[in-house]
């Protein structure tokens, strides 16, 4: 064991993270990975097979558990038969990556850059381990809003929470942004604000009437 207690794949679990989470997917390398995990250049094909295998690991390690959290937030609200309206069900969506960030040793700003990059620029499109449960996501969530916007096409909806999704990915990964363009005048606020602020522009965009104010 490294680190203390950690083993070997834990720490290039972790290494690659950070390096993720800093310089996107395209821009690590093996030898990156390795030498700040502190290992052989051998262990990540002998831990994970290949890098592509390391990075779907980085991937699912964070994801899967903010897939379940929504599905159980999910299954909360709808529970003794209430109706949840599109700012419980947007919560559901967007609150996880908040309850998930508290479990992870990184720090709020380098664990939303990671996730981020996890769900908008990861080489080769979505692990196939993740799919199942990805699609779950997507569909439980798109019945939930068509019961709360009975007026949407299924349609409407599916596009509509692929635009939450951006929405959510962008701020993730580019919150510091808008703050350097800005000199500062979009202000600092923490992530809980900027949650509320995402669920309210994005409940905004669901009750939306298509060709109205245009």
């Amino acid at each position: 064991m490294k680190d203390g207690k950690k083993s070997t794949k834990l720490l290039l679990l972790e290494a690659a993270e950070r390096l993720v989470a800093e310089h996107g997917f395209e821009a690590v390398r093996l030898r990156d990975v390795t030498s700040a995990a502190g290992v052989n250049v051998a262990a990540v094909n002998y831990h994970f097979g290949s890098m592509e295998k390391l990075f779907e690991a980085v991937q699912c390690r964070y994801i899967e558990p903010v897939n379940e959290e929504r599905l159980r937030m999910l299954e909360e609200l709808a529970a003794d038969g209430h109706q949840p309206g599109i700012g419980e069900i947007l919560e559901a969506f967007m609150r996880p990556l908040l309850t998930v960030v508290k479990q992870s040793e990184m720090s709020e700003k380098l664990f939303f850059k990671l996730m981020g990059r996890c769900v908008i620029d990861p080489q080769g499109g979505v692990p196939r381990d993740m799919v199942p449960g990805l699609k779950k996501v997507a569909e439980a969530f798109t019945l939930a809003l068509l019961r709360a916007a009975p007026g949407l096409s299924t349609e409407q909806v599916l596009w509509r929470l692929h635009y939450t999704f951006g929405v959510l990915a962008q701020t993730l990964l580019h919150g510091d942004l808008l703050y350097n363009l800005t000199d500062g005048a979009c202000g600092e606020p923490d992530a809980e604000e900027q949650f509320q602020e995402m669920i309210a522009f994005c409940q905004a965009g669901f009750v939306a009437v298509k060709g109205v104010g245009s």
